[in-house]
């Protein structure tokens, strides 16, 4: 199963709510979110925070939710370890359904630049080179 998770925080400091910031009349966190849900690679969209706000948008938008523990929300917390609990949360639900992750896109709910096409052309790089573990993308 290929799944993508999408970090967004409440706390920025320098552009506070910059992830529920309307960019052309919508929150920022949606431009990510519909290219992982529009990608023909995605089977699951899941958003990781501690923010009611960005919950209920990526609710609204058909996102599953993780709820990001306390200390994963700070401004002194690294975005590794929100993906790592992210990853487990995912693995221990996928797992319990019988089935294992095969590839897990990582985006970040302030990447308004990201297309569907994108994520497709990454995946596909990887299911073609095994030897491959992870491809970025850049801007």
């Amino acid at each position: 199963m290929n799944v993508t998770l999408l970090l967004g925080r409440e706390g920025s400091r320098g552009f506070p709510g910059k992830n529920v910031h309307p960019v052309l009349g919508r929150p920022m966190m949606v431009y990510p979110l519909l290219a992982a849900k529009r990608a023909r690679s995605v089977e699951r969209v899941y958003v990781s925070t501690d923010s009611p706000k960005i919950k209920a948008i990526a609710t609204e938008w058909g996102a599953r939710i993780i709820d990001r523990p306390p200390e994963l929300a700070t401004p002194h917390a690294l975005g590794d370890e929100a993906f790592v609990h992210g990853y487990h949360v995912i693995r221990d639900e996928v797992e319990r359904e019988g089935k294992t992750i095969d590839c897990l896109v990582l985006l970040f709910c302030n990447a308004v630049t990201i297309l569907s096409e994108n994520i497709d052309a990454g995946v596909e790089v990887l299911r073609k080179n095994p030897n491959i573990d992870s491809a970025v993308t850049v801007s």
